[in-house]
């Protein structure tokens, strides 16, 4: 099946559209009623045994398999915000799953899981196909759909699957722990059958403002290039995003189609959407996102005593509530197929 126009599907900003801000008592009223939550789940079989050792570290809780190759934590605070990320692409992408054309999928990956949700609802979705979810971490549900399981494992270490193998593979928000895209790339290439489809979303970690609302000298500016700075010297590259298409296309990977969508910094942009988005993005933060972002990155990296970064990141948070700072990061979908002839 031929990958689908996705501009003309989905109703997605671009890169040239300009978010102009709403007005300020409309932002006021949003702002205000923000906080509430809700949960939902099914379940049918058990995860099974797991590994659950975890570091502790100015207050949060951190993976140990592979220690410090990811520096977002793992603790419940972070599971919430895990899965508020997940509600909110879900608006990007107006309620889909997904945006790659599937027909009867088999097998299914899903790369840096989390706590398994996009993994749990495509398994519901598609009850006849195996899903297998991976993470450093073992944080994910006992209980889940009889065709979903979970692995702990390292995306970057050689992959133990069979080649050809996946229908299907997916990966969310995993560049910031990617340091090898070529390699990681080429194993998905491997994996997938011929014709088979690969997901990749992800963002950067900038600020962008239309309207010149972002100061250089705020704390905000601060924190993201610190955060820039971090993520360089872990060996990451803080600049990959626009980078990916050429690697997808560089490995072989055919059809390659890329949507990209804004993430406000709160619910001050006039578009209806860009305000629900950015609803999302102040639970995200609400939910500790500023201090699972950076906080290891500021007292590993840089080496920064945890009462600096907890003030610089306070001060960002502040800021970001004011809604007077009209920003936003950039954020892409790529899909690409696999030929039927490798």
């Amino acid at each position: 099946m031929a990958a689908p126009n996705l501009n003309e599907i989905y109703d997605l900003v671009g890169d040239n559209g300009v978010v102009e801000p709403d007005q300020p008592d409309v932002v006021g009223e949003e702002t205000d009623s923000l906080y509430g939550s809700a949960s939902d789940g099914s379940s049918t079989t058990s995860l099974g045994s797991s590994l659950t050792s975890y570091k502790y570290e100015n207050g949060r809780r951190y993976h140990a398999f592979r220690e410090g190759q990811y520096l977002i934590p793992n603790d419940e605070e972070e599971q919430e915000r895990l899965d508020i990320v997940h509600h909110q692409m879900l608006v990007v992408l107006d309620g889909k799953l997904h945006i790659c054309p599937l027909t009867n999928p088999q097998r299914i990956l899903d790369i840096g899981t989390g706590t398994g949700i996009w993994a749990i609802d495509m398994a519901n979705e598609f009850e006849s196909a195996e899903i297998i979810g991976t993470d450093l971490s073992p944080i994910q549900p006992r209980w889940v759909p009889p065709n979903c399981r979970f692995e702990v494992d390292d995306a970057e270490s050689d992959w133990t699957w069979p080649r050809n193998h996946f229908d299907m593979i997916h990966a969310r928000h995993v560049g910031f722990a990617i340091k090898n895209w070529t390699k990681f790339i080429g194993q998905i290439y491997d994996h997938l059958v011929p014709g088979g489809w690969v997901q990749l979303s992800e963002h950067d970690i900038k600020a962008w403002s239309d309207d010149d609302s972002f100061p250089k000298d705020s704390d905000s500016a601060k924190v993201i290039n610190a955060a820039n700075e971090a993520i360089a010297l872990t060996g990451l590259d803080p600049d990959f995003l626009p980078k990916m298409r050429g690697w997808l296309e560089a490995q072989g990977f055919t059809e390659i189609q890329e949507v990209h969508y804004k993430m406000p910094w709160g619910v001050w942009p006039k578009d209806k959407k860009l305000k629900e988005i950015g609803k999302w993005w102040l639970l995200e933060v609400e939910a500790g996102g500023l201090e699972s972002y950076f906080l290891a990155m500021f007292t590993r990296v840089l080496g920064w005593p945890a009462e600096k970064a907890n003030r610089m990141i306070a001060g960002m948070k502040a800021e970001i509530k004011t809604q007077k700072q009209h920003a936003y990061i950039k954020g892409n979908f790529l899909i690409g197929r696999k030929p039927l002839k490798d």
